[in-house]
This record gives C-alpha cells, sequence and structure tokens, in this order.
C-alpha cells in the first residue's frame, strides 16, 4: 500500500491510502457483475484510487438540499483482512444486492463506488445502453428544511463528466483549513490543502475562517 497522502488525477485532488491497480482483482469484479467497466472509471483506478474524493456536487433533484458528496471512494481488490469487506468494490456490490435499498431502487447493473457519512449512495452504471453514467441515492431526513423523500437521482454522464462537474462547498473548505491551521507550514499535508484550496477557491485567503 503507498504511503502516498494524495494523487491530483483530472485537476482532482484524491485521499489515499492508496493500492496498487490490480488487474486480475478488475477482471474479478467485472466477471461476477457479468459486465465491464467504462474506461473512464477504470483509467481512475489504474491512475488514482483512493479512498477519499472530499468534493460535493449539485444534484437538482435533491431540493431543498441540491449540494450533496460522497466523499469516501470504495477501493479495488480486497481490504486489509484479506477478504471482500466493507469499503471494497467488489464487497459493496455483494452487500447491496440484498436488503431494502435493493428492494426499493432497480440495481441491476449498478455498482456502488462511493458513499458519504449518510450512507447516501454513489452508483456507476455499467448496463449497456447506460453504460459508465453515475446515479445517486440519496435518503430522506424527516425534519423541516431537509429532504423530505427518498431520491433516486442521474448524476453524470460518465465518470470523467462527474469529476469536472466537482466544486468545494465552503464548509468543507473551512473544516480542511481549520484541521491544518495549526501545523507548521512546512507540513506536507497543510501544504497540500493549501495548493487543493489555492486550486480550487482562490479567494479563500480572505475569508474569516482563514484569517483568525
Amino acid at each position: 500500500m503507498s504511503e502516498e497522502l494524495s494523487r491530483w488525477y483530472r485537476g482532482r485532488l484524491v485521499g489515499g491510502p492508496f493500492r496498487p491497480f490490480d488487474p486480475g482483482e478488475c477482471a474479478a469484479l467485472e466477471r461476477e457483475i457479468g459486465l465491464p467497466l467504462p474506461p473512464a472509471y477504470r483509467s481512475f483506478l489504474e491512475a488514482a484510487g483512493g479512498e477519499k474524493l472530499d468534493y460535493s456536487v449539485r444534484l437538482p433533484a435533491c431540493e431543498p438540499e441540491p449540494v450533496q458528496g460522497f466523499d469516501g471512494l470504495y477501493q479495488l481488490g480486497r481490504d486489509d483482512a484479506g477478504e471482500y469487506g466493507w469499503g471494497t468494490l467488489l464487497g459493496e456490490y455483494r452487500r447491496s444486492r440484498d436488503g431494502w435499498l435493493a428492494e426499493n431502487v432497480p440495481l441491476t447493473g449498478l455498482l456502488p463506488i462511493a458513499r458519504n457519512g449518510g450512507s447516501d449512495t454513489l452508483f456507476l452504471d455499467l448496463n449497456p445502453a447506460t453504460h459508465g453514467q453515475l446515479h445517486a441515492f440519496v435518503h430522506a431526513i424527516a425534519w423541516p428544511g431537509y429532504l423530505g423523500n427518498h431520491v433516486f437521482t442521474k448524476v453524470a454522464d460518465n465518470f470523467d463528466a462527474y469529476l469536472d462537474s466537482l466544486f468545494i462547498d465552503p464548509d468543507t473548505a473551512e473544516d480542511a483549513w481549520a484541521d491544518v491551521a495549526d501545523s507548521d507550514p512546512s507540513d506536507p499535508w497543510r501544504r497540500t490543502v493549501e495548493e487543493w484550496l489555492d486550486k480550487e477557491l482562490p479567494a479563500w485567503r480572505a475569508e474569516a475562517w482563514a484569517t483568525s
């Protein structure tokens, strides 16, 4: 497993840890699903494929909460225990076939590839007619001002388009800076966060949370 903290891919910062791409594991995943991975997503797994993608995406279908995020990426291959456990692509695919979600969402040909802390899930569509599209399932929250009903919606036409649509939510930026603000200016992760914010939010240094 790589000790790298992060990698850049198509202008997006992907957080580690990173495992070497294993073509055999990719073949095993495709064999079990019975459908091939789209080239754009396979390229991402080959070049990056880390565990964090700390961005947001705008989903109009999720009004009044259109800004959603799926920061926890599932990884190709087995986990540290040598199993297809939680957080692995094959393990999550197998688990998604059972239970409440499978009874309420048409999951045929859909591979879960990421989630967030609220168990909202990002899916990659492997079906021939819609191959490469991304969809999301977002849970309702029974509270005024939040999403009143569960939503299953298309997110992007392909994985590259998904990456291109991502942005840093201001709250995410503030939290990321708060985690490193007291670190030494030469700290590698602090420098990475600064580079990330400089790229995505050029005016961030003028924000009150960055100057306090």
